[in-house]
């Protein structure tokens, strides 16, 4: 895995650098192959003008005003990958999601609500900090019995303290954690339908809240404008967060097609972190995560069923992993891999990871497209990654909000 990351290990960061440090003037990509999600076909050779954080033109005609040029030499540019379910909770591992041209990813859970302080860090200009949509702590049915123990919302949060006492929070208490979070400027809002899979402890097909529960906390986060994603793997579980109107379920192993059917009327995206399961089965993994290969080995065969019955359903699949990006863990770009294992097309495994990506987490209008007015996060690679998926192992180029963060010649 170590690999991976060798771009990291070489890269140059033009933070400092005036060739790349004057916003005000245009940063100009010269020959450019141009893959936009949203379209079929690539633009060969085109020229991207960027300038004050955006993108301002994709032409096939060379641009003649003043700016910063960079010959990219046919190299093939997207815009930057979007990771729907991380972790990433300190700036080295936000540099390390940075440097494999993940330009955002959503939050799904970080303690003392350090998902908001890397988005804040990113706000301000920080070029090596991607955008993070936070999500804070999750709902849960009891924050002692959750492992690990989620008291610690209550340290963030003193007038919680009464529901540590509680058998469960019920919908009052599902009313005051998502209110909580909301105080924090999170950007979405997490709830648990089923127990955690990953632990030996807890079984996932058992609910976590139950429907009273789901229902307030889902009403609560639509009141304050919140989009919510629901941790679900049963079909009961998932059937009740659809029900009570979540815009993304989390995992989902255990879904059928008629639950399915009622994720495409309802709109709900699928988030499947399939690698997550593939990882747990390699032969290096600890003795307390062998022991779960059975469960493990059940839920990755019920995944890669989901994954094809919703490509069949028209149900949109999207692109997390469920890591925080910590040296050795997995990357969007394993997750996009096994998507195209598990039927989607290498057009459709990218898409996962861009366009539908960013319409899933409601960011449409500025990323996962390359569009004149778009922000400007791109990633560009030496060879076709349509052609091969593993290309997208080696960015020789990332620029994060129209900033150079990693660049690598082409030749």
């Amino acid at each position: 895995m170590k690999t991976r990351f060798s771009v990291a290990l070489v890269l140059l960061v033009f933070v400092s650098n005036p060739a790349f440090a004057h916003e005000s003037r245009p940063l100009i990509l010269e020959h450019a192959n141009v893959i936009n999600p949203v379209d079929d076909v690539p633009l060969l050779d085109q020229t991207i003008v960027l300038q004050a954080g955006k993108i301002q033109n994709i032409s096939s005609t060379p641009a003649t005003m003043p700016g910063e040029r960079m010959d990219l030499r046919g190299a093939w540019v997207l815009p930057g990958l979007i990771d729907a379910h991380v972790h990433v909770t300190n700036i080295a591992a936000a540099r390390r999601m940075l440097s494999c041209g993940i330009t955002t990813g959503r939050s799904m859970f970080a303690w003392n609500y350090a998902d908001v302080g890397l988005r804040t860090l990113h706000e301000r200009g920080d070029v090596d900090i991607p955008n993070i949509l936070a999500a804070g702590y999750p709902v849960l049915a009891n924050l002692v019995r959750f492992k690990p123990d989620m008291t610690a919302i209550v340290l963030d949060h003193p007038l919680l303290d009464d529901l540590r006492s509680l058998d469960r929070i019920g919908p009052d208490g599902a009313r005051r954690i998502v209110r909580a979070n909301a105080d924090r400027h999170v950007d979405w809002i997490k709830v648990f339908a089923n127990e955690r899979a990953g632990i030996l402890e807890t079984d996932p097909s058992t609910r976590n809240l139950n429907d009273e529960e789901l229902r307030a906390a889902v009403e609560e986060a639509t009141r304050l404008g919140l989009p919510v994603a629901a941790h679900a793997y049963s079909d009961e579980g998932v059937a009740a967060a659809v029900n009570a109107g979540v815009r993304t379920i989390e995992h989902g192993s255990l879904i059928t097609e008629p639950t399915l059917e009622l994720m495409r009327e309802r709109g709900t995206y699928f988030v499947p972190t399939l690698y997550g399961f593939s990882v747990a089965l390699t032969s290096d993994s600890p003795p307390e995560e062998r022991a779960l290969q059975p469960r493990i080995e059940m839920l990755l065969k019920g995944s890669l069923q989901a994954i094809a019955m919703a490509r069949r359903l028209g149900v949109p699949v999207v692109a997390g992993t469920d890591t925080g990006y910590e040296d050795k863990e997995p990357l969007v770009i394993d997750e996009i891999i096994q998507l195209a294992s598990a039927g989607l097309s290498n057009l459709e495994a990218i898409r996962s990871a861009t366009s539908l990506s960013a319409e899933c987490l409601k960011i449409s209008s500025a990323k996962g497209a390359l569009k004149p007015g778009f922000d400007a996060d791109l990633v560009a690679y030496k060879d076709n990654p349509l052609k091969d998926l593993a290309v997208l192992r080696e960015p020789i180029l990332v620029i994060n909000g129209g900033k150079v963060f990693l660049y690598k010649s082409p030749l």
